[in-house]
Formats: structure tokens, sequence, C-alpha cells
């Protein structure tokens, strides 16, 4: 829920223009005051917006900064993760994020406690956003280490592992839902997840795990055909029925066989929507109707050619890290006692939306 000065103000018992100045940093309030507005911004979760009406001061944010200047920390290392398209877009929106701002992006990378980067450990930086590479055995202790020296907010976690710090991400349940009441709307008679990834990946299984949800409650037909997990059973993470195929081809004529069209098809990443896709138009599958297919991504390099065109879901990852941006810069400025935790709602995008 949006919330506007005049929320806060109302809230506190104060002026609208006491909250803007204590919004603003304005020495002109006193403690009390500052302190008893901020409680009240903390307990209704308010974040001062990216974009503001009225007239722009020319830097926004790093008069009120130390340094002007915030860092990007990957933890699990940078390598594997800058190898995928997505992840390339999600720096991109960073570094455009941070230009709007008039903020200063450093990135680094950590692997264990003991390895802060030089730029946390010197104060160089007025805060740090966190985000995470695979899974590495150490990351609570990563977290908690670059949150006691700098404001810290993790971002993209499902299964954000640190409570004192805050947290941005896609709202995974609403995902899943919204892929089924959407694949349900359409028609379909039977529901099938589709994930094809060899590591966990929590954001996956609860995407999953909430489309299938509301396809029992529904009293449908639905059934999971997911991979191989490496040193994991996936017969754990997801319920019966359930299939354990190795390659697309062998979901797509599972799909024929055993389900009743139309097929409503939820591809949970869409980083293996393209050989799932073209697997069920070899059997022209989705062409002639028997199988809908709806992918939670839309990224360009995974998605856009694919004909006939899936239905998409924006993960909003402007907004994301946009709010993360701002939550960084609150607690940078202003230091509030209390940790929030931002949970974007996804977007579905108009159907001939080949690409984000």
């Amino acid at each position: 829920m949006k919330m506007s000065l005049d929320d806060v103000a109302r809230a506190a018992g104060v002026s609208r223009a006491t909250v803007s100045r204590v919004v603003n940093g304005s020495a002109s309030v006193d403690i009390k005051t500052v302190t008893a507005v901020r409680e009240t911004m903390d307990r209704m979760g308010y974040v001062r917006p990216a974009v503001r009406p009225g007239p722009k001061p020319r830097l926004t944010h790093p008069s009120r900064l130390r340094v002007g200047t915030i860092a990007l920390v990957i933890i699990g290392g940078s390598r594997n993760l800058m190898q995928e398209p997505t992840m390339a877009l999600v720096i991109d929106e960073i570094q455009v994020a941070c230009r709007k701002r008039q903020l200063n992006l450093m990135l680094d990378q950590m692997d264990d406690p003991d390895q802060v980067p030089l730029c946390i450990q010197n104060r160089q930086v007025d805060g740090a956003l966190i985000m995470v590479s695979g899974r590495p055995s150490n990351l609570r202790a990563c977290i908690q280490k670059v949150s006691s020296i700098v404001p810290a907010v993790h971002f993209f976690a499902p299964g954000h592992p640190v409570s004192g710090v805050d947290h941005v991400s896609v709202n995974d349940v609403a995902l899943g839902s919204l892929a089924f009441h959407t694949l349900k709307d359409a028609g379909c008679k039977s529901f099938a997840v589709i994930t094809h990834r060899d590591e966990f990946h929590e954001a996956l299984v609860v995407r999953g795990r909430a489309f299938l949800d509301r396809v029992a409650v529904e009293g449908s037909i639905g059934h999971s055909y997911v991979s191989t997990l490496s040193g994991s059973d996936p017969a754990r993470f997801w319920p019966a029925p359930l299939t354990i195929c190795e390659n697309p081809e062998a979901v797509a004529h599972l799909v024929q066989k055993d389900l009743p069209s139309p097929v409503g098809v939820f591809i949970t990443l869409e980083t293996f929507a393209r050989p799932v896709h073209e697997a069920l138009e070899q059997l022209g599958l989705i062409s002639s109707g028997a199988v809908k297919v709806i992918v939670a991504g839309s990224t360009p390099y995974y998605v856009e050619n694919l004909s006939p065109a899936p239905q998409l879901i924006s993960l909003e990852l402007p907004e994301i890290i946009g709010i993360a941006i701002e939550r960084l810069i609150h607690r940078a400025v202003h230091l509030p006692a209390g940790v929030l935790t931002f949970l974007i709602p996804p977007r579905l995008l108009p159907a001939s939306t080949e690409s984000a």
C-alpha cells in the first residue's frame, strides 16, 4: 500500500511540513519530534518515493549521505552470476537507478565473513546492496558481517536468511497464484508445473508450490515435472503426482499423455523456457491450443522470438531495485531501528509482448 507524507503526519500527530522536514534531514526540528516521526515511518513501512512532486533539488541524495556511494556485494562469487543474461539486466538496472539518484556504484564480492570488501571495511560507501550467487554455506555469517559495518539491504532472496536485515524481493507466492488464475481464465482443464534446473532454487519451489496449491483448492488436475536435483531428492520439495524428467522432450510427451487438454503449463523460470516451449511445439501442442504456456520472467535472451508467443510474467526488476536503493538510503541517513521486508507483486505482461 502506497503511503503519503499526509498519512505519516496524521499517524504521528504532526503537520505534513514537519514530516517533510524530517524526511529531508532538516536541522530545524527538535530531536524528540524527529524520533517520533521516524518511529512512525518505520512502524507504517513508509518508503520515500524515488520521484517526488514539486521542485527537485539538483542532488537528491548525496547531499545527505556521507560519500554518495553504495556497494553491490555479491556473496558466493560473481563469475557465474555475471554469465546469466538476467543478471546482466539486473546490474544495468542498478546502474540506471544509481545515476537517477546521483549515486556512485561500487561492485565487489565475498565468499567468507573474513573477506569483507575493502570499500566496506574502510567505510568508503554509505551502504551495501547484497545479492547472492548459488548457495554459499556461510551466507548468514557473510550478511551479518556486512550489515554490522554498514547499512545493508538484501534483495532477490526468497529464503531471506537474516531477520535483522532489510529484504526486498518479488512475491513468489503471488507469482504462482497469478500464473494459475491466468491459465484458469484461459479455459485450461488441467495444469502442469515444469522446473528444469539441476540445483535447488527456493524461489522456483515457492512459485511452483503456490501454483499447485491453487490447483488443489480448485479441485483441478495438476502435475509436477522436474529434473533431478544434485544432492537432493525432488520429492522432498514437490508434491505428488510428480514425475522426474531429464529432458524437455520427455516432459512434452508426458504432458500430452498424462493430462486432459487444454493443459495450462507454468514454467517457473525463464532460463529453461525456450527448450521446454520448443519441445511442446514440436508436437504441435501450443499452436493447436492443447497447451497454453505461461513463463515467470521476461528477459529477451530467453523468451524472444518464441512462436506462438507464451504469456509472460514480469518480475518487476526495476521496482525491486528502486525500493532496495531507497530503503538503503533511508537506512544510511536515518538509521531506523526497525527492519522491513518488501515483497513486490509480479505483473502480467500483455499477451503480445515478447520481451520486457
